[in-house]
């Protein structure tokens, strides 16, 4: 049977994977309008969201449930 943590790290990966999406959309539009606000925050999140799945994937390996 599959550890908890494990489903809850594999959970937690798709729902970044999924904002990851989301960020680049953003990241898009920003670049469209010219709007270098927007183009900052789009960067940060899509930084935040990488080292997020950096995260879960070491995690993952290591097989464990805190970092």
């Amino acid at each position: 049977m599959v550890n908890p943590e494990t489903i809850k790290n594999i959970v937690t990966f798709v729902s970044t994977v999924m904002a990851g999406r989301t960020a680049v959309s953003r990241l898009r539009q920003a670049r469209e309008d010219g709007d270098r606000l927007e183009l900052v925050d789009a960067l940060l999140n899509t930084v935040v969201l990488v080292t997020g799945t950096i995260i879960i994937v070491r995690r993952l390996r290591r097989g464990e449930d805190e970092a």
